[in-house]
């Protein structure tokens, strides 16, 4: 309306005979979304690695298509908000051997396990004789009367690990089963949490067994992810640090309970049950690894809309920019160029503002966020969350975008971490006009609502959704899409053949950008308040932020 009075206006004064039609929000576009995603995914960008010189060429890129679109700086007056991390960088070759009643035996790094360290006022690892204690879960959930360190002190003792939560591999008979949200991963699931546990109890290192299934991805994954330039957030004083942490391949976990003469599928049975008992092996390991540490420093970029009734109250969108940079050469190629993870959720991020501002003001602000640091535990998000252009009780409801589909036009959307919130009910009648159902978490196990953005502001109690195109697709069905999304997974996530192909069809992620569309512009011109539902582990936190 306002651009109409505008038009006529401005016609009536040169006394033109026929105003022109006003220009109408664009639909979203498979080709403006391909071109992004082609070009934050090229080569010249180098993988997007923070604190590289790819960060600065995908900053720029992102800033200019914000400005192109009409958005404002979002933070604090600025575009960019700055993300201080530290950087490690293993140098060489770390060794790593076990040692039983018969001797020491040498494991290879990256075919065999990873390691990494937080500890940047000593990054020099050396440990000597260092007890293994299997931990089952590494879990301590006294809500839950769950302690799998009771009666074990920790200190200068290795932890050994299984990843998943122990409810994972039960059937409904079994007396665990359900206490872990059952197939579908709790945090105490995530390998981040079993760190953080672990550090808390005082260890000098924790391994975690890798296992296909119950981790979501196989081995290369772990060795393409963990094997090059680490980064992490300054710890704040008093803060536990575990001095290194890392992962073993299921072979080399088997190994170790072999020649401790313990069986480890009993062992796993019994970390499965309550009252379980943490396992000193037997087994000493002699550590020694060093990495170059440095200071350096990242950047989340936001934009914004300002709301034209309500500017204080926001609507968030969120997408990482980052990925590996540089990681596991195959083929020869040495660059892991994200094009999936994240190429398409940036896209998606800037194709919205773009809409968003065609349409003209919402009456609450829109804000738009490309995070730094994701692939590295969150911490971009994290920082934003900790120091946010809107507080938490100020923001409306979120939409996290990451890793979106790129198989076509999909029957169902896929929610993660379904039940959480009353944003589903928004996504539900979005996807019904779209002719759409909402489908469920089809990989529950992974654990994916705690491994993306949305969880850091989850934590300070904004409601989020993550939600994408499902698997069954229009073109080939269910068994189609479950076997791309398979084919996805196994040769193309977190390794260098996560390329832009310009067979992609991307009508259907330009159907879930409508999609995501429709719902923000709702919560952007309406009144209501997104709830969490009352079983969410993050109501209470909504709840004293809206109070306050």
């Amino acid at each position: 309306m306002r651009l109409k009075l505008l038009i006529s206006a401005a016609c009536a004064l040169s006394a033109c005979a026929t105003a022109p039609a006003p220009p109408t929000a664009p639909v979203m576009s498979p080709q403006a979304l391909a071109a992004h995603i082609e070009t934050l995914s090229s080569d010249a960008f180098e993988g997007r690695e923070p604190a590289s010189p790819g960060e600065k060429l995908t900053l720029d890129y992102i800033i200019g298509e914000f400005k192109a679109a009409g958005l404002r700086p979002g933070w604090r007056g600025r575009w960019l908000q700055p993300v201080p991390l530290f950087s490690a960088t293993v140098q060489g070759e770390p060794t790593f051997s076990v040692a039983d009643a018969r001797g020491a035996k040498p494991y290879a790094f990256r075919t065999d396990y990873v390691v990494e360290t937080k500890r940047v006022s000593d990054p020099v690892i050396a440990l000597e004789n260092a007890p293994i204690v299997f931990v089952g879960f590494g879990v301590v959930a006294p809500e839950l009367n769950w302690n799998d360190y009771a009666g074990q002190d920790m200190r200068g003792k290795i932890a050994l690990i299984l990843v998943n939560d122990p409810d994972f591999e039960t059937d409904a008979d079994h007396p665990v089963h359900g206490k872990f949200g059952a197939k579908a991963m709790t945090y105490y699931g995530r390998w981040t949490y079993k760190y953080e546990e672990a550090a808390r109890q005082g260890a000098a290192g924790a391994l975690i067994i890798h296992e296909t299934a119950p981790a979501s991805y196989g081995w290369g994954v772990v060795e393409s992810s963990w094997t090059g330039t680490q980064f992490s957030t300054p710890s704040k004083p008093g803060d536990p640090v575990l001095p290194f942490q890392g992962w073993v391949s299921n072979d080399v976990g088997a190994d170790l309970f072999q020649r401790a003469g313990l069986d480890f599928q009993a062992l796993k049975a019994a970390a499965k049950t309550p009252g379980f008992t943490a396992k000193p092996m037997n087994l000493t390991a002699n550590l020694s690894f060093t990495s170059a540490v440095d200071r350096s420093q990242s950047f989340n970029v936001v934009g914004e809309l300002r709301g034209d009734e309500a500017p204080d109250e926001s609507v968030l969108y969120g997408a990482h920019w980052d990925h590996l940079g540089r990681c596991t050469p195959e083929n020869g190629d040495d660059i892991c160029n994200g094009a999936v993870d994240n190429g398409t959720g940036i896209a998606m991020l800037i194709e919205l503002a773009r809409k968003f501002a065609a349409d003209g003001p919402a009456r609450r602000s829109v804000t738009f966020i490309g995070f730094t640091a994701e692939e590295q535990g969150l911490l971009g998000s994290a920082a934003y969350a900790a120091a946010p252009a809107y507080a938490p009780g100020q923001t409306v409801g979120g939409i996290n975008m990451d890793a979106l589909s790129v198989n076509g036009r999909a029957h169902d959307v896929a929610v993660v971490g379904g039940g959480k919130s009353e944003l589903e009910d928004y996504l539900a009648a979005a996807a019904g006009r779209q002719g759409r159902t909402v489908t469920p978490d089809s990989r529950p196990e992974a654990g994916l609502y705690y491994r993306s953005d949305h969880f850091n502001l989850a934590k300070v109690g904004v409601p989020m959704l993550y939600a994408k195109g499902g698997t069954d697709l229009v073109e080939g069905g269910r068994a189609r899409g479950e076997a791309l999304l398979s084919d996805y997974t196994a040769k193309r996530y977190h390794k260098p053949a996560d390329e832009y192909d310009p067979s992609w069809d991307l009508s259907g992620l330009a159907q879930d950008g409508e999609l995501f569309y429709s719902i923000g512009r709702e919560l952007a011109d309406g009144e209501a308040w997104p709830r969490w539902r009352e079983t969410a582990e993050f109501r209470a936190v909504r709840e004293r932020s809206r109070a306050d």
